[in-house]
């Protein structure tokens, strides 16, 4: 590692941002028609805009932002954000990734406030650091107050009264203060989970939760611990940092996704932890969303958890890293990135072997839960309390475990490399987040500049030309939602002809294998020479052992089941094929019918001299969120499950009708416990050729819905961000034409002083670029 260029490097990135700060501050001061008094002039209600990326009306923005790069720089800390649903095992991911239990893991929201984790090595034992708790502190005032309004039993009502609540309430009742430092894994627990359950508690209460006190990253939690697996590393320069996100769907607060969409924008790095289960679902497209808006800035990985859930038909390491890159992300994250695990596996592991080197053995089992779930996973289902006391074997067990979750990788690739290279993922950082604000501001400020220069009544033609632009986006708004029904009912049609198509061979080839003769030929069987020959009469096949009947059954099973996994991995690929070809045709309809506008802006304000960023929004074809294999997988699960299914004596019918879920068909006189036995194969026959149909329309009807929602939801998405960009175009030029109306003198002024910020702003994005180039260049020469 080069000390000094990384030294020297810093002291380059310190003294930029700095400089930023500065010149921030002096295009804050700049006499200027704030938002709010634009409206009050103008006697409009126009909605929040920030024209151009970069607003008069935020500068909080900016200054938050380079407040958080100078922080990091001092530290050379490289700020790792893990992101993720409330179901997804974000905190066993981050328990996995530290080796110890550090974050509390329960079945509801857990991560109301972003949590730091940083890396001490030494600190064996982990300790929160929480100073800035006075928001807390008079949180918790005004909810005693409002407690003593309302009863205990109107608490009951809206809100689930644990025992953990109920010790929170108990401690805001007897003015019990929150700490500024928690020693040890417990008292950590304790802390976090008030914390959470404050939360809910306050708007239960109707309190407001104080978020923005915990806005800046320097005020929120800090747990201080030796993560596990890089005990003993040699010692970089820099420092490694987990950032605990919020995730969008947590807790119900809709202000989450905006704190996430603002913390991700102040990390070094981002890794998603996505639900190997869930991959399309609605949760985990909004994760997607808001890390491909930072994938630009900062680098993205993706643990994919809950892999060891996979089966012998879903997607492998390869198939699930492509699907990722490719389709879900669009190729913000390149599949090099995305590690596939089980983070409970992985978690599991690193316990019991931090137990076993601290204490020579494991917990009691009794005591503590996570050793029954240690022993089920490393053990078996059928491990003894007598297993745990052999300790070179659970070991072993502990070790295979831990190979199995395959956490290895990520942990090489990832989470060493981060540490090794923490200080150039702080510069690295630090150089990107110069550049977006240099660029940034200078477009506001070259715009602001021109509009000064421009004729006068330029500027009140460019307004009426967008509020014109406006007017016609909401017309051609309509006439594209006419045109994408009329897109996807076709669509919905096709697929409607090509599953009532798979139906009919499915149909088929059942007819074909219940036939008499197949049926006969599959209860002939070598095992069974002396018996009398299997007869079939008016459907009913009659077998003289159980042992015979089983094993027919278990022929005409796996027939039938071969043949719905071979028609769902038929219909999986069309239909993905078919959706995506809708998706690129909507999203064609769109940015044709909106291009116009776009174009016209473009021109009448490139007319005028004004330089402007405008661009159509992507539509969001990830809305798309069937699974069509899964939709499969569910419905055949009931079959795949008979292959643990052992068959009672006398029980044969019983046995198949669980199979194909009919517990009432045909009764327990089909299946003699004597000399005979009989399968009514009429019965069964067409009781699964019911259980087709059935199916064929419930997937119909899943797409149908699915479709509709995902297709509302993406076009109302783009013609609000596309509406919302006109809008602040609007405004800016209003705000110029609104200082243009004040004395000449003081235009004259904000003229000179535009004219001196914009050339310390070249200076500052020129020298942003070089750092960030000699920046690439000693990030290559580390990896080469």
């Amino acid at each position: 590692m080069h000390t000094q260029t990384i030294y020297e490097l810093s002291q380059e990135a310190e003294r930029l941002l700095l400089l930023s700060l500065e010149h921030l501050k002096g295009v804050t001061k700049m006499p200027t028609v704030t938002l709010n008094n634009a409206r009050k002039i103008s006697g409009d209600t126009l909605g929040p805009v920030q024209p151009l990326h970069f607003s008069a009306c935020d500068m909080d923005v900016p200054q938050a932002m380079l407040s958080n790069e100078l922080r990091k720089i001092s530290r050379l800390e490289m700020v790792l954000a893990i992101v993720g649903t409330m179901k997804a095992g974000k905190s066993t991911t981050i328990n996995a990734i530290v080796g110890t239990e550090v974050l509390p893991n329960r079945n509801r929201p857990m991560t109301a406030l972003p949590t730091l984790i940083r890396h001490t090595p030494g600190q064996k034992e982990p300790v929160l650091h929480f100073p800035h708790v006075a928001p807390i502190d008079s949180l918790m005032l005004t909810l005693q107050q409002r407690m003593h309004m309302r009863d205990r039993q109107h608490l009951i009502q809206v809100l689930e009264i644990d025992k953990d609540m109920d010790a929170l309430l108990q401690r805001i009742e007897n003015g019990v203060a929150f700490e500024r430092c928690y020693l040890g894994a417990q008292p950590i627990f304790h802390c976090l989970k008030s914390l959470n359950d404050l939360v809910r508690l306050s708007k239960a209460l109707e309190v407001d939760f104080p978020f923005a006190a915990y806005a800046a990253i320097e005020h929120i939690p800090v747990i201080d611990v030796e993560f596990v697996h890089l005990e003993g590393l040699e010692k970089f320069p820099g420092q490694l940092t987990l950032l605990d996100t919020p995730g969008p769907n947590e807790a119900g607060q809709p202000h989450l996704q905006k704190m996430l969409n603002e913390q991700l924008a102040r990390a070094s790095a981002v890794l998603a932890v996505m639900d190997y289960t869930q991959l399309k679902s609605i949760s985990d497209e909004e994760v997607r969303h808001a890390i491909a808006a930072v994938g630009k800035s900062v680098p993205l990985f993706a643990l994919v958890n809950k892999f060891d859930q996979k089966d012998r038909n879903s997607d492998d390491e390869e198939q699930v890293r492509a699907m990722i890159s490719g389709t879900l992300m669009k190729g913000c994250i390149t599949p090099g990135h995305i590690y596939p695990v089980s983070s409970m596996w992985g978690y599991l592991a690193n316990r019991a072997r931090h137990e076993l080197a601290v204490n020579g053995r494991l917990p009691d089992h009794q005591e503590q839960r996570w050793v029954q779930d240690f022993a089920e996973a490393a053990l078996g289902r059928r491990w003894r309390s007598a297993d745990l006391d052999d300790i070179d074997h659970i070991r072993h067990a502990a070790r295979l475990l831990w190979e199995d979750s395959l956490f290895e990788q990520p942990i090489q690739a990832l989470i060493h490399a981060a540490y090794a290279n923490a200080s150039l993922y702080a510069l690295r950082s630090a150089s990107q987040k110069l550049l977006n604000y240099a660029q940034n501001v200078r477009e506001y400020l070259d715009f602001r500049y021109h509009g000064l220069t421009v004729a006068y009544g330029q500027l009140q033609q460019n307004i009426l030309h967008l509020e014109a632009d406006m007017q016609q986006l909401q017309v051609s708004q309509k006439a594209v939602r006419d045109e994408v029904e009329h897109e996807v009912e076709r669509a919905l049609a096709s697929a409607s002809v090509f599953i009532t198509r798979q139906q009919g061979e499915i149909l088929r080839r059942i007819d074909s294998d219940f036939s008499r003769e197949q049926v006969l030929q599959m209860a002939r069987y070598e095992r069974f020479p002396l018996l009398p020959a299997a007869e079939m009469t008016e459907g009913l096949l009659i077998l003289h052992d159980e042992g015979q009947a089983q094993v027919v059954l278990s022929k005409i099973r796996s027939s039938c089941e071969g043949m719905l996994l071979a028609a769902q991995e038929t219909i999986s690929c069309e239909l993905t094929l078919h959706f995506e070809q809708l998706e690129a045709t909507l999203s064609r309809t769109l940015n044709d019918a909106m291009r116009p506008i776009e174009k016209r802006v473009k021109e009448e304000l490139s007319h005028a001299g004004f330089h402007v960023r405008i661009g159509l929004p992507a539509f969001q074809a990830s809305l798309f969120n069937f699974d069509t294999r899964q939709l499969f997988s569910e419905a055949i699960a009931e079959e795949k499950s008979m292959d643990n299914l052992a068959p009672r004596a006398g029980g044969v019918r019983e046995t198949f009708s669980r199979w194909l879920n009919q517990p009432d068909w045909g009764g327990n006189e089909q299946v003699e416990a004597r000399a005979r036995y009989s399968i009514d194969i009429k019965a069964l026959h067409r009781s699964l050729e019911d259980y087709v149909r059935h199916f064929c329309q419930q997937i119909y009807q899943a797409l149908a819905v699915q479709v509709d929602v995902s297709v509302t939801a993406g076009m109302a998405t783009f013609f609000a961000e596309f509406s919302l960009s006109l809008a602040g175009l609007q405004e800016s030029l209003r705000e110029t034409l609104l200082v243009r109306q004040q004395h000449e003198s003081a235009v004259t002024t904000l003229s000179e002083q535009l004219q001196h910020s914009i050339a310390a702003n070249a200076w500052i994005y020129e020298d942003s670029r070089l750092l960030r180039d000699d920046i690439q260049t000693l990030f290559a020469a580390e990896h080469t």
